[in-house]
């Protein structure tokens, strides 16, 4: 059977468009997003700072961002490979961005059967509201982030938005979203996980991969062993 490849002839009204540059979101709209997912993208963005600003910058007041990625495992270059993230670097993004962290985790504790190698880092920031200076400011701050992503900082960008002396005006409506608590969602799912199974089990497994770990080093020759 033929089957013809996929081709997209035109944006969906409800997903967004694709994005040519990861450092500029041209193609969307400040404060017109409700939610992005970012998931095990940031180690692979060379300036990962640029690319929380913009998440902000298109969410709507209220809109929420999920980002994920790895804490751990081996380098896997797509096409670069550049960073891992612990237990202080979403909290500190959020802070970066102009975001609330709703809650941030690293799966150091094993209680999810796959992938346990790359010790994802998760969190859920929100949004917040602003009045009209909160708003220049921020778009000020998102401005001057972004205007060194290049090899000079973009010095008109930043003359630019600082003339206006207010929030631009495609910021849009709030979510209908609401300001969220903390929940602890991701510690209560792996508290869930590690009540339900079998310990003997989950520890054999553990030990099994520790041993295929040991006789890869033993096979490996030290030149090519990348730990």
């Amino acid at each position: 059977m033929s089957v013809p490849p996929w081709s997209m002839g035109r944006a969906s009204p409800t997903v967004p468009p694709w994005l040519a540059d990861p450092y500029d979101w041209s193609e969307i709209a400040s404060g017109s997003i409700d939610v992005v997912t970012c998931s095990e993208v940031f180690e692979h963005a060379e300036y990962f700072w640029i690319t929380i600003l913009e998440i902000a910058r298109v969410l709507k007041p209220n809109g929420l961002a999920f980002i994920t990625s790895p804490g751990g495992g081996p380098r896997h270059r797509f096409p670069v490979d550049c960073w891992r993230f612990y237990d202080d670097a979403f909290p500190a993004l959020a802070r970066y961005a102009g975001l609330n962290l709703l809650e941030a985790q690293v799966q150091w504790v094993p209680a999810y059967r796959k992938g346990i190698q790359w010790r994802d880092s998760s969190a859920v920031m929100q949004k917040p509201l602003r009045d009209a200076a909160e708003g220049f400011e921020e778009a000020l701050r998102q401005t001057i982030g972004k205007s060194l992503r290049g090899g000079k900082p973009a010095i008109e960008e930043i003359l630019v938005v600082a003339g206006r002396n207010s929030a631009p005006d495609e910021i849009g409506e709030i979510s209908p979203l609401k300001a969220q608590p903390g929940r602890n969602a991701f510690a209560a799912r792996e508290a869930e996980l590690l009540a339900a199974g079998n310990m003997l089990l989950m520890k054999t497994r553990l030990v099994m991969r520790q041993i295929r770990e040991i006789k890869r080093i033993i096979t490996t020759p030290l030149k090519d062993l990348h730990l």
